[in-house]
């Protein structure tokens, strides 16, 4: 029955592989737009490969209103938008070679809720479907493409490690592109010490102190090297969009908040500035390896949460163990059962697994990582960490991941 079901997904990968999006050339223009608000000028070329159709993913959490004043030339291409799944169906018309142009108005709620007010206009766009997709593309696929902003002059665009994007550029993967709008006047410019060069943009008269900053400094270029080393695989990867070393972006937005975007973090500049644990930028991090832009599982699938969130957690605490000590991770650790031991007994201490949402921090960042640890400490460190890794090298980039994937190398892990 396995050999069937895998069979019908090779086929389906080969049919999804015969067709292919092209010669992507995209342009953000943020003057004269409103909070959340871009125009966007979008072409490419569809290869239909003998199919009737294509359907790319396209659209917002404001479904209809996300996507204003759409346009698509030349007028014989034939479409369908259906805003409520974020989808877009290009139909073939005789040729199966189409070159589609398209321009709109894109509205992104998410930003305007997270960051308002903060000098920082964050765009995220993730693999899961409840993503925002500025531009038809299909989820977990490889292709080239242009990529330019056009700001105003009191704007910086941040993408892909700090670079400033207004020029065009081609990049090797744009699924996704992220991407933030600073405000000049509100944010201050720093580049880490070390091999990395990092850059920190932090809100002016609220940095942190020099310390924190010097700390911030070197977790940051020994997580990398930790990371690297125990995944076999450097930071830097044009398959996932890391062309360079992560920028940090320290915002005044939602302060539980905490993202890895693909090229950049961003985080909450209070938290920076006066909270005492600075490890979980860690794990924002680790997601370059153990996350959402390499790890294509679905929001709303068992073990959506564990894959993504509970995995690079336990390996983040594991990371801290190496490089800052094991008085360090032990300390963490109890945290960890803390926080579990107040929801024990109550309907939210389900196992892991069963989270298919990241909306059960107990669960999935204090309950999972226990149990983890409670595991390793029977088997090895070594052997739940190499499981992990095993499991990242060999399930990467595959679309539509399932918990069961894990379970066929790792499921012992979990009792």
């Amino acid at each position: 029955m396995k050999r069937y079901i895998f069979l019908l997904l090779l086929v389906s990968v080969l049919i999804a592989k015969a067709q292919n999006i092209s010669n992507y050339r995209i342009g953000f223009d943020k003057c004269d737009a409103g909070d959340g608000a871009l125009k966007v000028e979008c072409s490419f070329v569809i290869n239909f490969a003998g199919q009737d159709s294509v359907v790319l993913d396209f659209g917002g959490t404001l479904e209809a209103e996300a996507v204003q004043d759409l346009r698509i030339t030349p007028d014989n291409v034939k479409y369908n938008f259906n805003p409520t799944v974020k989808q877009i169906t290009f139909y073939r018309n005789r040729s199966d070679w189409q070159r589609v142009a398209m321009e709109y108005i894109f509205m992104n709620l998410t930003s305007v809720l997270m960051y308002d007010g903060s000098g920082a206009e964050i765009w995220e766009s993730i693999y899961s479907s409840s993503g925002e997709f500025y531009y038809p593309m299909r989820r977990g696929t490889d292709y080239e493409g242009e990529v330019k902003f056009t700001v105003p002059d009191s704007l910086l665009v941040i993408m892909q490690g700090g670079t400033d994007a207004t020029q065009w550029q081609s990049i090797n993967r744009c699924v996704p592109i992220n991407f933030a709008f600073l405000n000049k006047a509100v944010y201050a410019k720093q580049t880490m010490t070390g091999n990395d060069g990092c850059e920190v943009y932090q809100v002016i008269g609220e940095q942190a102190d020099s310390a924190r900053y010097e700390t911030l400094c070197q977790l940051t270029e020994k997580s990398i090297r930790w990371f690297e080393e125990m995944y076999g695989e450097d930071y830097l990867c044009g398959r996932y969009g890391a062309a360079a070393y992560p920028a940090f972006i320290f915002h005044k937005g939602n302060g539980s908040f905490n993202r890895y975007n693909m090229g950049f973090i961003s985080a909450s500049q209070e938290k920076f500035a006066t909270y005492p644990d600075i490890y979980p930028l860690i794990h924002e991090i680790g997601h370059r390896w153990m996350g959402e832009y390499t790890m294509f599982i679905e929001s709303g699938e068992r073990g959506y949460a564990f894959i993504i969130e509970t995995l690079n957690e336990f390996m983040t605490l594991m990371c801290i163990r190496d490089i800052v000590g094991v008085e360090a991770y032990e300390a963490l650790i109890e945290n960890c059962r803390a926080g579990w031991d107040k929801i024990k007994g109550t309907n939210q201490d389900v196992h892991p697994i069963d989270v298919t949402d990241n909306n059960n921090i107990p669960v999935t960042y204090r309950k999972g990582v226990v149990m983890l640890d409670s595991i390793a400490q029977e088997v090895g460190y070594d052997v739940v960490t190499s499981v992990i890794v095993q499991f990242y090298n060999q399930c990467k980039g595959i679309p539509n991941l399932e918990y069961e994937d894990f379970e066929q190398i790792g499921g012992c892990l979990i009792r």
